[in-house]
């Protein structure tokens, strides 16, 4: 069986066409037809002089030359047209702890299984996943790092960790870091358009590791590249409820995104509460301990909690509330799939009328 180009092979192919293959205007707005979109000139294609060239071939060998490099073009740019390019399947992905700490099952990641040696030490890309939320990565590091229980990784000598590395996509998008990461369970900025659109080819090149174990800042240098193909899962924006009211504070949504995996909800806060906290903020002085007064105050109007249909609390990433006035506030939460949500903004605010509820399609 005749296996799939690698990413290398493609670029040599492209580099080694003919100078005088180039392709003309109707050649190029059929490529953008193939894509769905507009691609700007590809360095590849350029015409390489004001004149243009003429390929010196017979009708139907200039039809199947050209065919052919739209479609290899094509599927370079573009996973979605060409799925034959996505990297080989693994020899198996992370485990079922690291995947739940992202929120994820071995269902919805793509399994990979590229290899970068450098500096004697071997990383693999192991899997990867993508939505219109974020984009998430696992490398091992000679073995070590996607399987186990996540909680100890780091503590016992040869536990390494990505130190200075760079995630580009095959537009030349960089991508930086989203939400929570560790150091070689990557958790990035969602797909870029075009990307989004027709799928990304991700390069993650490694310039050093951090020897994790020592507790200190230093660095082990080399030069790791590896690659992983995915197609980004939709993203949706959903109905914003209807405000909560209380005597002390008061609730606005301003913005609810979601996906299959992933709940992100913004609102602010208004009222007294906001006077409250500041008078019981605790003073700006490293290893000041919160009073438990504050505590109370935060877990009551600033600690929102997320319930599945059944009563069950989602996992929340993240969440904090930025003390203007109006107070932000923004919470990420990894959800089971579609369906129907409870959010509860705060412990005090345990009612039925100061709950709302959405639903993922």
């Amino acid at each position: 069986m005749t296996q799939p180009a690698s990413l290398e092979e493609i670029d040599a192919r492209l580099s080694a066409l003919p100078k005088t293959l180039v392709l003309d205007a109707q050649d190029s707005r059929a490529l953008a037809q193939i894509l769905e979109l507009r691609i700007p000139a590809l360095p590849a294609l350029r015409q390489r002089s004001s004149r243009r060239r003429i390929v010196r071939l017979g009708a139907l060998a200039t039809t199947v030359v050209v065919v052919v490099l739209l479609n290899v073009v094509a599927a370079y740019y573009a996973p979605t047209y060409g799925r034959a390019l996505a990297d080989a399947p693994g020899i198996g992905g992370p485990s079922g702890k690291i995947l739940a700490g992202f929120g994820l099952n071995s269902g919805e990641v793509t399994v990979f299984n590229d290899v970068s040696s450098s500096s004697g030490h071997t990383l693999r890309m192991t899997a990867g996943f993508a939505d219109g939320l974020r984009t998430v990565l696992f490398v091992s590091i000679d073995g070590r790092g996607v399987t186990g229980n996540p909680k100890g990784f780091g503590m016992n000598p040869g536990d390494y960790g990505l130190r200075d590395y760079t995630v580009t996509d095959q537009f030349g998008h960089s991508y930086q870091g989203n939400l929570v990461s560790s150091p070689n369970l990557l958790s990035l900025e969602p797909l870029a358009w075009p990307a989004s659109k027709v799928g990304a080819r991700l390069t993650l090149h490694v310039t050093s590791l951090w020897p994790m174990w020592l507790m200190r800042d230093s660095a082990l240098p080399g030069d790791w590249t590896l690659h992983a193909t995915l197609v980004s899962e939709p993203v949706h924006s959903l109905a914003l409820p209807a405000p909560v009211q209380t005597p002390k504070a008061d609730y606005t949504f301003t913005a609810i995104r979601s996906s299959t995996t992933t709940l992100i909800i913004h609102w602010t806060v208004t009222g007294p509460v906001l006077d409250e906290e500041i008078n019981l903020r605790p003073t700006n002085v490293p290893g000041t301990k919160q009073e438990p007064p504050y505590q109370v105050l935060m877990q009551a109007y600033f600690w929102p909690t997320v319930f599945d249909g059944s009563g069950q609390p989602v996992v929340i990433e993240e969440w904090g509330t930025i003390f203007t006035n109006p107070a932000t506030s923004e919470l990420t939460a990894f959800i089971p799939g579609p369906g129907r949500y409870r959010i509860q903004l705060g412990g005090a605010l345990t009612a039925d009328d100061l709950q709302r509820w959405i639903v993922v399609p």
